[in-house]
């Protein structure tokens, strides 16, 4: 099992990184899409490139490719770059959570830099961290 993310796999569209991730556990195509429960063509159009995986299959990937860790941010971003910048894992969240929306929108009007992005993360972590 791995926990990190190679440097060829952060190079990779998101059906890509699904292949050489499936290769490096030394699983087959057929192998991998039996236990997702999904047809073969299917997955091998996933990482062809020509579909996207359902919402549905998102968080069987992660489980059956041993994705963890900050590891799983990186599979949702390539996932919703695949999607046209639709991000699976943020959309509920962002849509059931009015302050959250606000805060972006103020973070865009303030140009908010990566640095202070960062800052914030940071911030919030430490406060996770404190209450563990």
């Amino acid at each position: 099992m791995r926990d990190t993310i190679s440097p060829s796999e952060r190079q990779c569209t998101f059906g890509e990184f699904i292949k050489k991730r499936r290769e490096s556990l030394g699983k087959s195509l057929r192998e991998l899409a039996l236990e997702l429960n999904m047809t073969p063509a299917y997955l091998s159009d996933i990482e062809k490139g020509n579909r996207y995986a359902p919402e549905k299959y998102l968080h069987r990937f992660v489980e059956l490719l041993y994705i963890t860790g900050e590891d799983i941010d990186f599979f949702y971003e390539l996932a919703g770059k695949s999607r046209n910048n639709v991000y699976p894992d943020l959309n509920e969240y962002i849509a059931n959570n009015s302050i959250a929306r606000v805060a972006l929108r103020r973070a865009r009007d303030y140009n908010i830099t990566e640095s202070q992005w960062q800052q914030f993360i940071d911030m919030i972590c430490s406060n996770k961290e404190r209450r563990s």
